[in-house]
């Protein structure tokens, strides 16, 4: 009984590493993606703000 509980723990946690490691090798390209946009808008305004004076 235990000896079949154990497995299943052991392949629920197989499974979980696997997803967590997706998502941890997903997360660069997000942050990239998150940095490039506040990027562009914050030289929007800049140049707003130039063009204005």
């Amino acid at each position: 009984m235990f000896l079949i509980l154990g497995a299943i723990f052991a392949v629920a946690m197989m499974v979980l590493m696997v997803k967590y490691a997706k998502f941890i090798h997903v997360q660069p390209k997000v942050e990239a993606e998150r940095r490039k946009i506040k990027e562009e808008g914050s030289t929007n305004p800049d140049q707003n703000s130039d063009n204005n004076q």
